[in-house]
């Protein structure tokens, strides 16, 4: 019996585009009212970077920061199955699904979402997933900090590089689900992370004050507009957590209240992709602000990061080798790559170069000469 999806004439495999991953080549399978693909990729780092023993603290007490240069390979196998079937009527249920095998023995998942939309630009999307990005790095083999950023956790006593991702998506155990419509190039979507987010906070205190386990979950809107005619792409966006009290400290402050906003203006055309971000946070009892900039061209790319902040009041019995001092401190990152593509003449077998540098320093006058950051990475990539 004909499969009423796929039918066997059409299932001839071949190299095409993945749903939604454009980059991804896989094996497509398609069928009178839908397709169903295969695809992946392997990313492979071997690094050479300083680590400092004070990331576990403060890294704004510079004698208490040991550096050391270490060697390292990180990665992982990505697996990805994704399907899509329509309707006559123009609507259309699509899924996809992205196992990790890391390289360390760890199991993972990237992406894992279900889609309902229409031909009319309208797309509900439940599942784990990354929303609009605002603050795009380009191509960012390696970029790392003197201190955390939102692609990470907040810790305390390792500088924060707001990027106007907190409510993003792929939040732990966190659900999501986002609302988005397309109106010619004018794009707009609602995203929803809700849950705890007790596990932004990478350490058991904020500002040296412990944060409560009994907490409530927290809802985050993210909505997001962005403009895309021709080759320019403009886009404005804020996240807030609406949940009163939902994290809260010791004293029973709402450090779980906290509104981001963000922007991106870009340009892609030819051999040329530029990216311009703005972000600001305005946390309790801390402001954030970052500005960055980042081209490619052709197969070079090079980017800038700086980020301003302020810490208005820290825990005065905490200990100060583990809370970043209270005033304002302000972090630069350099970072550049450079991509080989289909080494050895084989197809879709990418090498990339990757470096960075990165150091911080803070107004109270602190020598904070030891606290820099800097690493290269060789990337291998295959996408199957």
């Amino acid at each position: 019996m004909q499969s009423s999806i796929f039918s066997p004439a059409p299932l001839t495999a071949a190299i095409a585009l993945s749903l939604a991953t454009p980059a991804m080549a896989g094996m497509t399978y398609e069928g009178e009212s839908g397709s169903l693909s295969f695809a992946g990729d392997v990313e492979l780092d071997i690094n050479a970077h300083n680590s400092q023993e004070a990331s576990r603290g403060s890294i704004f007490s510079a004698e208490e920061i040991e550096t050391r240069d270490e060697y390292s390979q990180t990665g992982r196998i990505l697996l990805e199955v994704a399907g899509e079937r329509r309707a006559a009527s123009g609507h259309y249920a699509r899924f996809k699904a992205q196992p990790l095998l890391g390289t360390d023995g760890g199991v993972g998942v990237d992406d894992a979402w279900l889609a309902i939309g229409n031909d009319r630009g309208g797309e509900v999307k439940v599942g784990r997933f990354e929303g609009y990005d605002l603050f795009p790095l380009g191509q960012d083999v390696f970029v790392e900090h003197n201190g955390d950023t939102a692609n990470d956790l907040y810790r305390d006593g390792s500088g924060y590089i707001y990027q106007a991702k907190e409510g993003r998506g792929r939040g732990a155990s966190a659900g999501q689900v986002l609302i988005s419509q397309q109106f010619g190039d004018l794009y707009a979507e609602l995203g929803t992370l809700f849950g705890d987010r007790r596990d932004l906070f990478d350490t058991a205190t904020y500002h040296g004050f412990t944060i409560d386990d009994d907490t409530k979950n927290s809802a985050i809107l993210r909505p997001v507009v962005a403009w895309a005619p021709g080759p320019w792409t403009l886009a404005v966006g804020a996240e807030t957590n609406v949940v009163s009290d939902a994290v809260v400290d010791e004293r029973g402050e709402d450090i779980g209240d906290r509104t981001g906003y963000g922007t991106r203006l870009s340009y892609a055309a030819g051999d040329w992709s530029i990216n311009l971000n703005l972000a600001y946070l305005d946390a309790h009892e801390e402001h954030n602000a970052t500005v960055g900039v980042n081209a490619l061209w052709h197969r070079i790319g090079l980017g800038y990061i700086h980020a301003d902040n302020t810490i208005d009041e820290v825990n005065p019995d905490a200990d100060p080798d583990t809370v970043t001092l209270p005033g304002s401190y302000t972090s630069d990152t350099l970072y550049t790559s450079y991509r080989f593509d289909d080494v050895l003449g084989i197809e879709d077998f990418r090498t990339y170069l990757g470096a960075f540098y990165s150091i911080i320093d803070h107004d109270s006058g602190e020598d904070l000469s030891d606290a820099d950051r800097y690493g290269v990475r060789l990337r291998l990539k295959y996408v199957f």
